[in-house]
C-alpha cells in the first residue's frame, strides 16, 4: 500500500491565523502589544511587555525571567491584532507551536496517515 503524501503543516502560522494575529520580530509601527528585551544600567536583560502606549510599570510590564512570558506571548496572540515579539524573546521561548495547535482543537491526529491534520479537514 502507498502512503499518501504527508503535508506539512506551518503550526506557527497556523495558529496566527487561526487568532487573526500577525506577530512580527522586525519592529516598524502598528502594534497592539509589545515584547521587547530591554537592558539595565548594570548590563542585565529585563523584558518589557505592555500594550503600546500605555504607561510603563516595573511590577506590571517587567519580567527578569523569560518563563513566564510564553503565557504573556499566547494571551496576547489571542486577543491582539499585531503584536511585536523581540526575536531574541521568541528565541528563548522554543514555542512549541504544534502543541499550542493541539491543545486548542486547532489539529487533530489522523490515524489513517499517522500525522497531525487541520481540525475538520476531510481528507
Amino acid at each position: 500500500m502507498i502512503k499518501p503524501f504527508k503535508m506539512k503543516i506551518n503550526y506557527k502560522q497556523l495558529y496566527l491565523d487561526t487568532h487573526n494575529c500577525v506577530l512580527e520580530s522586525d519592529y516598524s509601527s502598528g502594534y497592539d502589544f509589545e515584547m521587547s528585551t530591554e537592558y539595565t544600567a548594570d548590563s542585565y536583560n529585563v523584558y518589557l511587555c505592555k500594550y503600546v502606549g500605555e504607561t510603563t510599570y516595573i511590577a506590571d510590564h517587567v519580567y527578569y525571567y523569560t518563563s513566564d512570558l510564553e503565557d504573556v506571548l499566547k494571551e496576547k496572540i489571542q486577543e491582539c491584532d499585531k503584536v511585536f515579539c523581540d526575536e531574541e524573546i521568541e528565541d528563548e521561548l522554543h514555542i512549541e507551536w504544534e502543541q499550542w495547535c493541539e491543545e486548542e482543537g486547532i489539529i487533530e491526529w489522523d490515524d489513517d496517515n499517522e500525522q497531525y491534520k487541520i481540525a475538520g479537514d476531510e481528507e
